[in-house]
């Protein structure tokens, strides 16, 4: 595979490792109300201090390559601190990252050693989004309620686009050529969605999105699954004494 071709393929995974879950062709419940479903489920994010996000991004190529991340991600907003694991497939080698007291902790391949790069508020105020994926649905659906259907199933709303919702392949769109350049030759299609919403405290349990392309003349299938846990409950975030003791 071109070296541009793999970096562009992680740079989507990447980018909706904060997004989505399959749709699956749920029948509507026409008495519930789409936008106020959707309003709590960004006062319940806004709420968020700390969580774990798991996250699978899968991208099959066609002719039967298959590149697939995995993201484990820990949070504490304030004060904050961040633990992150990347692996991949087939590898055994996971990339593990720290942030916390305004320093950031990462190993490397070449030898598992840490090392250390200050981070600033701006940058941090960055990392505190992580968690709000509900937010930015909200942005994409907000206009498009008519396209989207909700119901209830055993104490959870799910909510989901029709396959190849022309609103969410704009999104996609848009959203990759900001991220990996306009010159970018993307043409994403069929993408669904669905996500859960738990109906007691409106917070989000998982999401997937899942969209065909087409970059730099090659066909795709991509795939994110998504699921959050220990909402507000992550008490410490704890760097290790050889990342802290490093002088890298």
């Amino acid at each position: 595979m071109k070296k541009s071709l793999k970096k562009i393929l992680f740079t989507i995974l990447t980018v909706f490792a904060v997004f989505f879950v399959v749709a699956c062709g749920n029948k509507e419940d026409a008495k519930i109300n789409k936008e106020e479903v959707l309003q709590k489920n960004v006062e319940a994010t806004n709420n968020i201090k700390s969580g774990n996000k798991l996250v699978t991004a899968k991208v099959e190529i066609e002719g039967g390559q298959t590149i697939e991340y995995t993201f484990d991600i820990s949070l504490i907003k304030d004060p904050f601190a961040l633990k992150t694991i990347l692996g991949a497939k087939g590898e055994d080698v996971k990339i593990t990252t720290f942030i916390k007291d305004g320093v950031m902790y990462a190993n490397t391949l070449e030898d598992n050693s840490w090392q250390k790069l200050d981070v600033s508020e701006e940058d941090m105020n960055k990392f505190k989004i992580i968690l709000n994926d509900s937010i930015e649905i909200y942005e994409v659906l907000k206009d498009n309620l008519d396209k989207i259907s909700i119901k209830e199933d055993g104490g959870n709303y799910i909510i989901s686009a029709a396959k190849n919702s022309d609103f969410l392949n704009e999104y996609l769109k848009s959203s990759l050529s900001d991220t990996i350049g306009q010159n970018t030759d993307l043409k994403p299609n069929n993408a669904t969605l669905e996500y859960i919403i738990d109906k007691e405290t409106y917070f989000t349990k998982s999401l997937v999105l899942t969209f065909d392309a087409e970059v730099q003349g090659q066909k795709l299938k991509a795939k994110t699954e998504t699921t959050f846990s220990n909402i507000n409950s992550v008490e410490e975030i704890t760097v290790p004494e050889e990342a802290l003791n490093s002088n890298n």
